[in-house]
């Protein structure tokens, strides 16, 4: 009676897994119908920082159903070659997470940046124009919430001679040169490029280099922004330097021939309401006729 009853037992639990691995077999084959087959994907690890490193440490493979694979993901299908697919993450190592990525969200192409030659600010600058670099403070700079991206009007309060008997106290003239010029960079920061700068931490030649992000980073002096050729010219001479520089594209190589410029030049006609006229010259004495 006893091996009766163990058996009846037994047999009884094998179909309890049975019917209980039939009915797991049929949701699966149901979510397979309904959400696709699983595939494998680059997934963070841990939390990674917006302008973090990424190293393989931080990466792992996982199997989620096809339907939830985000676009530019970089995904794998079970039963490949799990050394090649490990050999592709390892190539992520060095990578810039170019926003906030959180444990468990797929690693995706628009999260990731690589440094290279190709960054910066030189490939921004559209073939035909230059970048130049403008001076700022915290009043010029619009409180210094300048960004990239920005469009800005460009003013220039320029000192000139006083014409002393048409108005003694017009001594500066104030003048809109530029409109809707666009912002490339605020001090190091550029939009393409992993705004961050190593600096040492402390004043001790051995200390170590320290990250510093420059995503909020206010404290910079400079303005890039993108002009002509002679609108380069024009603020060249307006900043009164000797040399000034101006980035142009990687692929441009174009020779624009360009004439010299003067403070009238810039200034137009509103020079004539401020500058002195040009001295008349002194008329000549004409000899009577038959004088000696």
């Amino acid at each position: 009676m006893n091996n009766r009853a163990l058996t009846l037992s037994v047999v009884m639990g094998i179909l309890a897994v049975f019917f209980v691995q039939s009915y797991v077999t049929s949701i699966e084959d149901g979510a397979r119908k309904k959400f696709g087959t699983e595939v494998l994907v680059v997934a963070a690890k841990q939390d990674i920082e917006e302008m973090g490193t990424i190293d393989e440490t931080m990466l792992e493979l996982k199997p989620i159903p096809k339907t939830f694979l985000e676009p530019a993901a970089m995904a794998y299908t079970k039963g490949e070659d799990e050394q090649a697919i490990q050999a592709k993450i390892k190539e992520l190592a060095g990578y810039v997470a170019s926003v906030p990525i959180r444990q468990g969200e797929q690693l995706t192409l628009n999260k990731i940046v690589e440094p290279s030659i190709r960054t910066g600010l030189a490939p921004q600058v559209t073939p035909g124009r230059r970048a130049i670099a403008i001076q700022v403070n915290d009043i010029s700079a619009v409180s210094k919430l300048l960004k990239p991206g920005d469009r800005v009007d460009l003013t220039a309060v320029v000192e000139v001679q006083a014409n002393a008997r048409a108005n003694p106290l017009a001594t500066k003239l104030a003048k809109t040169i530029l409109q809707d010029i666009v912002i490339l960079a605020v001090g190091q920061s550029v939009t393409n490029n992993a705004p961050r700068i190593f600096e040492k931490d402390g004043s001790s030649t051995k200390a170590p280099l320290k990250m510093r992000s420059l995503v909020t980073y206010n404290q910079y002096t400079t303005v890039t922004i993108e002009v002509e050729p002679a609108q380069a010219q024009m603020l060249a001479l307006l900043n009164a330097g000797a040399l000034v520089l101006t980035l142009r594209n990687n692929d441009d190589s174009e020779r624009v021939g360009l004439a010299g410029m003067t403070m009238m030049d810039v200034l137009g006609a509103d020079a004539v309401k401020i500058l002195p006229p040009p001295p008349q010259a002194a008329p000549v004495a004409r000899k009577p006729a038959g004088g000696k």
